[in-house]
């Protein structure tokens, strides 16, 4: 299995990271996993935080998440603890303060993938793709968008899906209109997609258009291995401790 501690050189086009020959739906995985793994992090975060009721970090050595050995965790701990790191995440806080737009979302706890399922079953059909984005990026009961960007993307995409396919019946999801409307991915990720959405279909340049079945699903690619998660961890860890040198 390939390890995501040699990750040293990701190049999407010519599918080689750190040496090592991959395919782009490995990429496309890679890339996710990793976003995830962030989000795993910062979640073990706030749950120490939460369960020792303080934010006094000597408190949490006790409360490492189970998928993480505890000499990391205290690895991680010590970075943490270093004034530099704090300064560092004080400004990313009041930057996200200052532009709520980029970091707003209505549904921050149910993935993308069990708002599909769900509104599968309400409308006894597949949902199109616009409609989960509708779900996930509007505000409840009142029907409008949570941020411009939202709205301009929406309604653009519904503009160009309409005069592509006039008279026709409409795929689930037009990847390269929806990129058209939303901008290109940025590290890896397309502005709208859950973080357990395939994005492989939209980074490789293919379209759904051609098919009117299910446009848009889960990754399909491999779980994370112990080994991989070790890598995710040595290479978090490794990126902390460099920009604090």
């Amino acid at each position: 299995i390939w390890c995501v501690e040699h990750d040293r050189a990701l190049v999407l086009g010519g599918a080689a990271v750190g040496g090592v020959r991959l395919g782009l739906p490995r990429l496309v995985w890679t890339t996710t996993a990793r976003s995830n793994f962030k989000h795993l992090l910062y979640n073990a975060r706030k749950n120490a935080e939460k369960v020792c009721q303080s934010a006094d970090l000597t408190l949490w050595r006790e409360r490492a998440p189970t998928w993480m050995r505890i000499d990391y965790w205290e690895i991680f701990l010590n970075i943490w603890a270093v004034e530099r790191w704090q300064q560092t995440s004080t400004t990313m806080k009041v930057n996200r303060a200052a532009n709520p737009e980029a970091n707003m979302h209505t549904s921050w706890f149910v993935s993308f993938a069990t708002h599909q399922s769900r509104l599968e079953k309400e409308r006894k059909r597949p949902p199109t793709f616009q409609e989960v984005f509708d779900k996930t990026h509007k505000k409840k009961w009142t029907d409008q968008y949570i941020s411009d960007r939202a709205q301009e993307v929406a309604e653009s995409y519904s503009q160009q899906v309409t005069e592509k396919y006039a008279g026709e019946e409409q795929p689930q999801l037009d990847s390269e209109v929806w990129v058209a409307a939303s901008g290109a991915p940025k590290k890896g990720h397309v502005y709208g997609f859950g973080h357990s959405m395939d994005t492989s279909r939209v980074l490789s340049g293919t379209s759904s258009s051609a098919s009117h079945t299910s446009a848009f699903t889960t990754a399909g690619a491999p779980s994370t291995s112990p080994n991989e998660m070790r890598g995710f961890i040595r290479d978090e860890i490794s990126g902390l401790e460099s920009r604090l040198a």
